[in-house]
């Protein structure tokens, strides 16, 4: 079975094969930092820890009435 789906308008690169450029974030952590190509955020809860990563979290549009 073959699928026929048209190729997406906007494409982004996969946080693997990213050339990652980190930006600082104001957080609570001790460190934050987002990338501004793929939007993988990563943060640092003190400064002997490992960084955590997170894929970006889709969000829904506010309605303001």
């Amino acid at each position: 079975m073959e699928f026929d789906l048209p190729e997406p308008r906007v494409s982004k690169p996969m946080a693997g094969t990213c050339h990652h450029r980190w930006h600082n974030l104001e957080t609570p952590y001790f460190q934050a930092q987002l990338c501004e190509l793929c939007k993988l955020y990563r943060y640092k809860a003190a400064p002997a820890a490992d960084w955590e990563y997170r894929a970006p979290i889709p969000r829904a549009p506010v309605k303001t009435d």
